[in-house]
């Protein structure tokens, strides 16, 4: 299986820089252009169409085929938007980049990173630290760098073996915090992240920018200037934290030679912005109105629980970590311990006291390990083997 890993690394554009990235931002709205009016469904039928075209931009025929590619993923995103009957204006690339393949740009001395611009005319970027250690591993292979006003974004590559694993570490994903539980001889274990340093940040920058969009309400373009740097320092910061807390997880997983559950919360957010026909008590009339306080949205919209999910997907399957994921529906609702259900509002079982983060990590366990119960007369912490049935045990005494 292909493992795929990005570095980044900063540095001060040139007047030379910026126009590259202005002129690759032309090609790919030539292309998308191109490709609506002839309605040219595949990358190849694109690329036939307007490679030689792409030649009189002036820049190094590396960008033609990446300039295809980008457009052509613009393209097949905006289609399938339509499929779904969904409202969209026709697409542009709007942001300054560019991006070319392995084959293009070169490490001169392990030191520098070269880009072509024009035949023959290139600007070097120097590579720091953790780059140099990456080209040092003969087992990775590099993959295409992408440039933008600020930063260069260099993919490795290599093939890893996800190992067998010896058990799970189950991980029930909130808004605060990220709480698990993995079984250890006879005993079940629980961990937990902290996240609730995200929503301070978050909760921090949100009141700021209101205050700047109250203040420069008249000038919008001071106000969105102000608003994309704290924009930028706010997603470092809650970024920071997801990379500790994912690089733990995966860590210890490894190990303990254990794989990771995790829950599916792949449509969390159309209950979160779900709409009911009611009445409008302000103007009379029945119409579609959320169902959940603007406040409530507001907040769990901005919960980042999908980004460290891929976090931690990535980097498990880098480091050989097998990742399942399973269908959350009711795992906090049902305790595990006693089967008492677990009103939305508890955070413990009434029954058992049982914590309702732990319960839904157990819940997870069970999902996946048939071999795996909790009887009703143990404590919430102890775990035992279900008994064997009469052909397993045949087998064990065989063996």
């Amino acid at each position: 299986m292909r493992a795929v890993k990005a570095v980044q690394l900063n540095y001060a554009p040139t007047e030379e820089t910026l126009s590259l990235l202005e002129t690759f931002r032309d090609m790919v709205n030539c292309c998308i252009r191109i490709g609506l009016e002839k309605n040219l469904t595949s990358r190849f039928r694109l690329s036939n169409e307007v490679y030689h075209r792409l030649n009189d931009f002036g820049l190094h025929t590396w960008y033609n085929l990446s300039a295809i590619e980008v457009a052509a993923s613009i393209l097949k995103n905006y289609r399938k938007a339509i499929r779904k009957k969904k409202i969209v204006k026709k697409p542009y690339a709007q942001r300054l980049m560019a991006k070319i393949g392995n084959q293009a740009y070169k490490i001169i001395d392990n030191n520098k990173l070269r880009i072509p611009i024009k035949p023959k005319e290139y600007f070097y970027i120097p590579l720091h630290k953790r780059v140099r250690r990456f080209l040092s591993d003969a087992t990775l292979k590099l993959g295409s760098v992408t440039l933008t006003a600020r930063m260069v974004s260099v993919v490795f590559s290599k093939s890893a073996e996800v190992a067998e694993t010896k058990g799970y570490m189950a991980y029930d994903l909130n808004e605060r915090s990220i709480d698990g539980a993995y079984v250890e001889g006879n005993k079940v274990r629980v961990v937990k992240h902290d996240l609730s340093r995200i929503c301070e940040v978050r909760h921090g920058y949100f009141n700021r920018v209101r205050k700047v969009q109250n203040k420069f309400a008249k000038d919008r373009r001071v106000s969105r200037k102000v608003q994309r740097k704290w924009f930028a320092k706010q997603n470092a910061k809650v970024n920071s934290t997801l990379h500790k807390v994912s690089t733990e997880i995966v860590k210890s997983a490894k190990e303990r030679s254990q794989g990771i559950l995790l829950e599916n919360l792949k449509n969390i957010r159309k209950s979160i912005n779900q709409k009911v026909q009611k009445l409008n008590p302000f103007n009379g009339k029945v119409q579609m109105i959320s169902k959940h306080s603007k406040r409530l949205k507001r907040r769990l919209n901005s919960w980042s629980f999908l980004k460290l999910q891929s976090f931690i997907e990535y980097k498990a399957l880098w480091e050989g970590v097998k990742v399942v994921k399973i269908n959350a529906r009711n795992t906090s609702k049902f305790c595990s311990v006693c089967g008492y259900i677990i009103e939305p509002r508890e955070q413990n079982c009434p029954k058992c006291g049982i914590n309702r983060h732990v319960n839904a990590c157990l819940n997870l366990l069970k999902a996946q390990d048939e071999s795996l119960r909790f009887r009703l007369d143990r404590f919430p912490n102890v775990a035992v083997n279900r008994p064997l049935n009469k052909a397993e045990s045949k087998r064990e005494e065989g063996s």
